[in-house]
């Protein structure tokens, strides 16, 4: 299969192994994975900046040096290793995915640049198999159906990836700020058990509760470079900005064990379907007016 072109179009249904679905979506500016009409994924020109503002953050996450080596654990269109690989050509990446039908999109219609390689298999596992400190940066980006699922979330997960880092290596996670900031004040626990410095790249209007947000969690066994992850935040218009002093967000909440089995909680996200409802019943008001007066 040829790697999409043409103008926008109708969405193109993605079925996964599960029975869940996910539409695949032609834009102007690139293409969209969507899941219950949340963007996941945005793939365009790797000149540009990063259209979707939680692949911006991880990228600043990234600091400035370039990494030898780095693993995504989660795919779906591959932005973040994209942007990775256009700013630093030499970095090798392994992305591991499980889902057969989004490897499969990959590989068959949009062609990986040099220096990354693709692996069907279970995230956690995979990790587990690989502590042999090898990683530059390690990437979690795992969310089934807008969720973040226990196994990356949990103290035996966030270990597992301190072993598989090379040391003053980095972990990367997308992660979420919701209303209720339990989740994030937990995960933010678990990771300062496992790592000595631990930083947050958040909205303001999500960390004061006001709305449910993306944040990217920022951890390693060095100091973290925070003057050249603000300059890269500097002028974006998603207004993300790094939190480091981190004691009165995680406020005593203890850490996050696979025995919770604690998923991130569901998007809080505006209803617009009533308004929509509202907008079509309009228009074939509108309409109606229209072929009674001709």
């Amino acid at each position: 299969m040829s790697t999409p072109s043409g103008p926008s179009g109708s969405p193109e249904r993605i079925v996964f192994s599960d029975g869940s679905t996910a539409d695949l979506v032609r834009k102007e500016d690139g293409w969209v994975i969507a899941i219950d009409g949340v963007s996941q994924s945005h793939l365009g020109d790797p000149a540009q900046p990063p259209k979707l503002a939680s692949i911006r953050w991880m990228l600043a996450a990234f600091g400035d040096q370039a990494p030898g080596t780095a693993a995504h654990l989660g795919g779906a269109l591959l932005a973040l290793p994209r942007a990775v690989a256009h700013r630093w050509p030499a970095a090798a990446q392994t992305v591991v995915e499980l889902e057969p039908a989004l490897v499969e999109l990959t590989r068959s219609r949009f062609p990986l640049p040099d220096g990354i390689t693709m692996e069907t298999a279970e995230a956690r596992s995979w990790l587990e198999a690989h502590p042999g400190s090898e990683h530059d940066v390690i990437v979690i980006d795992v969310f089934v159906g807008n969720r973040i699922p226990p196994a990356f979330t949990s103290l035996e997960c966030m270990t597992a990836a301190r072993r598989a880092l090379r040391e003053g290596g980095r972990l990367v996670l997308n992660s979420v700020a919701g209303p209720e900031l339990l989740f994030t004040r937990r995960e933010l626990a678990t990771l300062r058990t496992v790592f000595e410095h631990v930083a947050m790249i958040v909205q303001g209007s999500a960390l004061a509760g006001a709305r449910f947000g993306n944040a990217t969690l920022i951890a390693s066994d060095s100091p973290i470079d925070h003057g050249v992850i603000r300059s890269a935040l500097a002028g974006d218009p998603s207004k993300g900005a790094l939190v480091t002093d981190l004691d009165p967000i995680i406020d005593g909440a203890g850490p996050i064990s696979d025995a919770d089995e604690l998923w991130s909680p569901k998007p809080n996200l505006p209803d617009a379907s009533a308004a929509l409802r509202l907008l079509a019943h309009a228009r074939q008001a509108v309409d109606s007016l229209r072929s009674a007066s001709d």
